[in-house]
């Protein structure tokens, strides 16, 4: 097998002849091990846009900004206690809106500072650029990527965090959100149905494209995400979009990378096909592997490559992963990948020991 073949395999929840090591590629940096590490099996996991994202987007990378009727984007620098400061603001009929975020200096992920939605008066504006978003395609270059990716990784075809994740970690915050959901609920459960309302658009767009899988960022933990909210605001999502992509056969991919022992039963029930990003124990994660697996015997488990690990010896990491398959077992679809922050510098020691270990002990067939 390729190594696509190997993860695309496990996505669609068979077994490949050798259990694949993966990493996002903003992660993998080009030069000498990078080279070694592909050699010895390593794939590329890459993420773009089905279509544009919703307004407003997270990143503002070629092909995720989408077009809002009646309303101007402005984006401008500026500098803050020595810190580059990107300030994106939203001028539309009925108020402005800005955002401050900056970026992590070795990975480039964006950290907000100040969010979009700064008082209950701000859920009314933020409708308004939601319900005039304009998506549109990106399938030329989503097609390129996948080409010129070829048999060294997958492409995943990204779509809008679900409406309470989005409103959670993009637009309003967790101090802002949660407190007023809880207090003024009206304007933000009236938004949260006006992004899912657009956000099925989306979903219909997305899976006429020529992509195989659908990737959602959602970073569900417990600690944001409780359990009665999972229900009441996350669950119907996933049930609507779970079955479009199971009758479109394409795996439905959803990120929970943090703390889901209190949401392990209401997952049961939700129509995903894989967890990625599940956390270790290691990793703060709560919920064993082991019984991750036991609980959700239809849904394909790809956990993060724990950073604690990152700087313990080889001899250590291997016996962590030895501890790992055992716990998985050799029926199980299985990959593991690094698709959080380690460490700079670490994957240069971490991913020859991944690699070389799943060449001699992850052989399947």
């Amino acid at each position: 097998m390729t190594i696509r073949e190997r993860m695309m395999t496990v996505y669609r929840d068979k077994l490949p002849d050798q259990i694949p090591v993966s990493i996002y590629k903003r992660y993998h940096h080009l030069g000498t091990v990078e080279r070694m590490v592909r050699d010895m099996g390593l794939g590329i996991l890459d993420f773009y846009p089905i279509v544009s994202l919703l307004a407003p987007p997270w990143h503002t990378y070629e092909g995720y900004v989408p077009e809002v009727k009646g309303a101007d984007l402005n984006i401008k620098f500026t500098w803050e206690n020595g810190k580059i400061i990107e300030i994106r603001t939203y001028e539309t009929p009925i108020g402005v809106l800005s955002q401050h975020l900056s970026k992590d200096p070795v990975y480039g992920s964006d950290w907000v500072n100040k969010y979009y939605i700064k008082s209950v008066e701000d859920y009314k504006i933020m409708q308004y650029i939601v319900e005039n978003t304009v998506f549109r395609k990106n399938e030329k270059n989503l097609v390129e990527k996948i080409e010129d990716l070829g048999e060294d990784g997958v492409v995943l075809g990204r779509v809008d965090r679900s409406p309470y994740q989005k409103l959670l970690i993009e637009l309003a915050g967790p101090e802002r959100f949660l407190t007023d959901l809880l207090t003024t609920p009206d304007p933000v459960i009236e938004l949260m149905q006006v992004i899912d309302a657009k956000l099925d658009e989306q979903f219909e767009m997305a899976l006429e494209s020529k992509v195989d899988l659908i990737w959602q960022p959602d970073n569900i933990t417990s600690d944001m995400t409780p359990p009665n909210y999972y229900k009441k605001y996350c669950l119907p999502f996933y049930e609507k979009h779970g079955k479009q992509c199971k009758k479109a056969g394409k795996p439905y991919i959803v990120h929970m990378d943090g703390r889901i022992n209190a949401l392990k039963d209401v997952i049961a029930k939700s129509p995903i096909d894989v967890i990625e990003s599940f956390s270790f124990t290691e990793m703060s994660g709560d919920l064993p592997i082991s019984e991750a697996e036991a609980l959700w015997p239809d849904k394909v488990i790809i956990p993060n490559f724990p950073a604690s690990l990152c700087e313990k010896s080889n001899e250590e990491i291997i016996n962590f992963l030895d501890k790992v398959l055992n716990e998985v077992g050799e029926d199980t679809p299985f990959m593991i990948q690094i698709s959080e922050d380690i460490p700079p510098g670490s994957w240069k020691q971490i991913l020859p020991v991944l690699c070389e270990f799943m060449q001699t002990k992850g052989k399947l067939a």
